[in-house]
């Protein structure tokens, strides 16, 4: 229900407005009338009244003062004013008091009721609207850790756009931490793969003995963990004593969770979109684990590699062309991938620490990109663990550039070998789908797509194992099947060529003499002929 108030001096005339409207049977409830804008607002004081309609000139106090106090204690309602022609100027301010409606006296109160009902439309859709952004506004606010973490986690990864970046960090309640000096800490938890533990538990474990740990502090941070067994800090102004912190809280872990874990620290920034950096020095800073071991906290300054060639290698390494000429098996440019990266090395004279970081991480993107391609390590490696001993024990750059190539070779041999068979795998698979589905409409490309591989060397190869194009092959299934229904069936020449994936009859007739040397008829008389002779 609504409540309505009418607002005239005339008692005549609000009578007329109270009574001669069934406003009851509109939804109105309470319907109440006034003499002069005092009264109004005492009135609106002790009811709920959603929609005041009002005279212009009053005693006491008028229909515009009314509006205006209306408008001052911020009253949610809608006001419908009413007026002669002698009252212009006060029409014209009552519409810069931005009223709803506006009636020139003499009017029905049929014609009231009209402006009334639509105004209380009006009301009802904002109302709805509003509880529709109140809902919006309540699943952003349960929703905005996860959207914190998700905007902080492309950050960490690089992938935010500047456009909306300052916009993003004040919806998100991020902005506070703009400009302040950060470090980030990348902590990792290592599990041995036999552990019989629940590992989102220990996970979980982890997660919160770190947040406590934090917490206890006198940092402000900001926490993420969304990689496995790995949580990423961003420590907000970090003094002398951080690294201390964290060699005590990776003790107490250590004891707590019985695992062996690492810490490691990037240089210290201020512009939050400098994270992606940070993440990835603090990254760099952990890869030394697989050096000088488990259970320490690594800094990324602690390397002092100062060297500006080796930074440009170190950070070059992760695009490295040799990683997609692994995905693709290019042995050979695989080697000359190698050889330009050692030719670098030796024209920046690196001492022998840069080389053997370059070189651990070189093995162990290898690892990883082996590991993404589904192949197991233990094939390709001693007991499945990368030589890094090795490196380690190399003694001059030709020496460490010989054991790149020993490990490349036993890769493109263990990769070659799994290769011939998934490839005839995949052309013999292919060759079942066409002889099945060779009604479908089937295309090289959409095959291609299929078996994660691309058009042109899906192409290459199953003209390698079958002797025929793609293309030939699928024409061979369907003409094949064209045969035995112009054999066996008395189905018609352009239901046999929708039968086997042909749209257009006269295409399937010009694909079948091109084959047969016969159009589709000429093959069923012969047939006929045959049999008949028979």
């Amino acid at each position: 229900m609504s409540g309505i108030l009418l607002v005239e001096d005339e008692e005549a005339i609000k009578r007329k407005l109270m009574n001669n409207v069934p406003w009851h049977d509109y939804g109105f409830d309470p319907v109440l009338g006034a003499s002069n804008g005092q009264e109004a607002l005492d009135l609106l004081e002790q009811h709920p009244i959603e929609i005041v309609v009002t005279d212009i000139q009053m005693p006491v106090m008028n229909g515009i003062d009314l509006i205006k106090e209306i408008k001052k204690r911020n009253y949610r309602m809608k006001i419908i004013v009413i007026s002669g022609f002698a009252e212009f100027e006060y029409a014209r301010e009552s519409i810069n008091l931005a009223v709803s409606e506006y009636l020139l006296k003499p009017f029905a109160t049929k014609r009231l009721l009209d402006v009334a009902l639509r105004v209380k439309g009006e009301m009802s859709e904002e109302q709805a609207k509003e509880e529709e952004i109140a809902t919006l506004r309540a699943q952003i606010s349960n929703n905005m850790p996860a959207l914190r973490e998700k905007f902080l986690a492309d950050l960490l990864n690089g992938k935010m756009t500047e456009s909306d970046f300052e916009a993003k960090l004040q919806f998100l309640g991020l902005d506070a931490y703009e400009k302040r000096p950060y470090q980030v800490v990348v902590m990792e938890l290592h599990d041995s793969p036999d552990a019989p533990e629940d590992k989102y538990l220990l996970d979980l474990q982890f997660y919160q003995h770190i947040e406590w740990a934090l917490k206890s502090s006198s940092y402000q941070f900001l926490l993420l963990n969304y990689y496995h067994h790995q949580i990423v800090a961003v420590v907000f102004n970090p003094d002398r004593d951080l690294p201390l912190c964290l060699e005590k809280w990776l003790t107490r872990l250590r004891v707590h969770l019985n695992k062996d874990i690492t810490f490691g620290i990037s240089n210290c920034y201020q512009a939050l979109s400098d994270l992606s950096v940070a993440h990835r020095e603090a990254g760099m800073a952990l890869q030394n684990r697989f050096l000088y071991g488990f259970n320490r906290v690594y800094a990324v300054g602690d390397l002092n590699l100062v060297h500006p060639g080796y930074h440009k290698i170190f950070f070059q390494l992760y695009q490295n062309r040799i990683f997609d000429d692994l995905r693709i098996g290019a042995y050979d440019e695989i080697l000359e991938d190698l050889e330009r990266l050692f030719a670098e090395m030796r024209s920046y004279c690196l001492g022998p620490e840069p080389i053997r970081i370059i070189a651990a991480n070189l093995l162990l993107l290898t690892c990883a990109t082996l590991i993404e391609l589904g192949y197991d390590l233990e094939e390709i490696f001693e007991d499945g663990v990368p030589p890094l001993s090795v490196i380690s024990r190399t003694q001059c750059l030709n020496e460490l550039e010989e054991v790149f190539k020993g490990i490349f070779s036993r890769v493109n041999h263990i990769i070659s070998q799994n290769r011939e068979c998934l490839n005839q795998q995949r052309v013999d698979e292919i060759r079942r789908y066409l002889e099945t589905n060779y009604a479908e409409d089937i295309t090289l490309s959409a095959m291609a797509e299929k078996y994660k591989i691309s058009p042109g060397y899906l192409s290459l190869l199953f003209t390698e194992r079958t002797g025929k194009k793609f293309s030939d092959y699928l024409t061979d299934c369907r003409i094949n099947k064209a045969k035995e229904l112009l054999k066996h069936t008395e189905m018609r020449i352009y239901e046999i060529a929708t039968a086997v994936g042909y749209n257009d009859p006269y295409y399937f007739s010009s694909c079948f003499k091109k084959i047969t040397n016969k159009t589709p008829s000429e093959y069923r008389e012969n047939f006929e002929k045959q049999l008949n002779r028979e």
